[in-house]
């Protein structure tokens, strides 16, 4: 009896201790998700999150550390709130719901603004940092800013730690350090959770970095570059289908005639150009309420309006590499 209650203690001890399964392989991307709370604001008690994009790369005997601030879902539900007439993230701890899980599996956008990369010496079993040894030469006069980069491992729990450090010579520096504490990891590695805290604790709450697919990159519009090619085929062929002339065909030897003596005017450019963006609308239809499209519109009206007046192509010759795809948005 003494034998089977000491057996049964011992495997509900091993299930409740928060080990890893597997030793950590932080090489590739990962989604981190941060809840926290900021006890220096107005509202020490209102529920903050925030996420971005880590991806970790060997470059020899370096591991690279890329943080991407902005991460850009399809499935928006949830995140943020612009009822006050700005977007900002909702005030409760935000959760990533089905779609965006499977968004995060896939891989994620991510707007390369703000991102940054730190270049880190050690070893998976010592850890890594990015720190150069001896703080550098600081002059009297001039403010300087450091930051170093630092994974520690405790066993197989990675601690990914930032220092933030800022002064000078003659003055006292000013010194702030934001940490992720991995307490569990879980789904064969793929999950680690953890603390957080920031500037001695003013932010703490917990965080989650979940493995995910490679990411893509986007623009402030949020459509990627094979987006945009995408949609400036699909373009060009309906263009091919449907446009049989441009407008100014019928002037287009008043046109040349002003540009030859020097006589048309920025008026007349402008013009010209909402006139081919007005046909090309009109050869669309009703997908011109595509915003894709909108933009592509535009950018073609203003390519072919220079091509016309400072190329010297004829509007047949406008007409030719549209249908043939020769015209770029």
């Amino acid at each position: 009896m003494r034998v089977k209650l000491v057996v049964a203690l011992i495997a509900a001890l091993t299930l409740a201790a928060p080990v890893a399964a597997e030793p950590t392989d932080l090489l590739g991307t990962w989604h981190v998700l941060v809840h926290y709370k900021d006890k220096i604001t107005n509202n020490p008690d209102t529920e903050r999150w925030e996420d971005r994009i880590w991806v970790f790369k060997t470059e020899g005997s370096r591991m690279a550390w890329s943080d991407y601030p902005i991460v850009v879902f399809d499935e928006k539900k949830g995140r943020f709130d612009n009822s006050s007439g700005r977007n900002s993230r909702v005030l409760h701890f935000w959760e990533p719901n089905a779609a965006q899980l499977s968004e995060i599996h896939e891989g994620l956008a991510i707007n390369q603004r703000g991102a940054r990369t730190k270049r880190m010496k050690g070893s998976p079993a010592e850890g890594w940092t990015s720190a150069k040894g001896r703080r550098g030469y600081r002059s009297l006069n001039v403010v300087t800013f450091e930051e170093t980069w630092t994974i520690e491992m405790n066993g197989d729990l990675p601690k990914f730690i930032r220092d933030d450090v800022m002064g000078s010579a003659s003055t006292e520096s000013m010194e702030g350090r934001t940490q992720f504490e991995t307490e569990t990891i879980e789904d064969g590695g793929n999950t680690l959770r953890g603390r957080f805290e920031r500037d001695g604790g003013d932010r703490a709450g917990t965080f989650r970095l979940t493995r995910s697919g490679s990411t893509r990159s986007v623009g402030s519009s949020g459509k990627t570059l094979q987006d945009k090619v995408s949609s400036g085929e699909r373009l060009n062929l309906m263009l091919a289908g449907h446009l049989t002339e441009l407008p100014g065909e019928h002037d287009e030897d008043w046109y040349r005639a002003k540009i030859e003596d020097g006589t048309l005017t920025q008026d007349d450019r402008f013009a010209l150009r909402a006139a081919f963006e007005q046909r090309l609308k009109e050869t669309l239809g009703s997908d011109t309420e595509r915003t894709t499209y909108r933009v592509i519109m535009q950018n073609l009206a203003r390519k072919m309006e220079r091509l016309f007046v400072e190329d010297g192509k004829s509007m047949s010759d406008l007409r030719k590499m549209l249908r043939d795809g020769q015209l770029k948005p």
